[in-house]
């Protein structure tokens, strides 16, 4: 839980990380020059985090409505465009029980609505 704080941190305190996660977060492909590793590193930090933290889940490490918030916020990240693109060309760094994971995410996603009021039918 520390590291994703932290991560809301740094979106918080670097307007340009701010800037560059909401340009990859909608289209990655979109990315140009640094932007694209920079986009990339940050990711993998988010992705390699919450690896842990579902791991730690299916041991029964964490308070499972503590999970059930953090995966609403794993199911509203894999709802943008540009998330889904990273993650078809970087999911093989992962192990294949979370690929799975991650995948059932993101073929059941709605549209985003990260930072946006719930739909109404929700």
């Amino acid at each position: 839980m520390d590291l994703l704080i932290r991560f809301t941190q740094q979106i918080t305190e670097h307007a340009d990380l701010a800037e560059l996660r909401s340009r990859g977060f909608n289209g990655f492909d979109s990315l140009e020059g640094t932007d694209r590793p920079r986009f990339n590193s940050y990711m993998h930090a988010v992705f390699r985090t919450v690896e842990g933290m579902y791991y730690q889940h299916l041991q029964g490490h964490s308070d499972p409505r503590v999970w059930r918030g953090i995966e609403a916020v794993i199911r509203d990240i894999n709802a943008f465009p540009g998330v889904q693109t990273w993650w078809r060309l970087r999911s093989h760094w992962f192990d294949e029980e979370f690929v799975k994971f991650i995948n059932q995410q993101q073929q059941t996603a709605k549209p985003p609505r990260l930072y946006r009021e719930p739909m109404k039918d929700e």
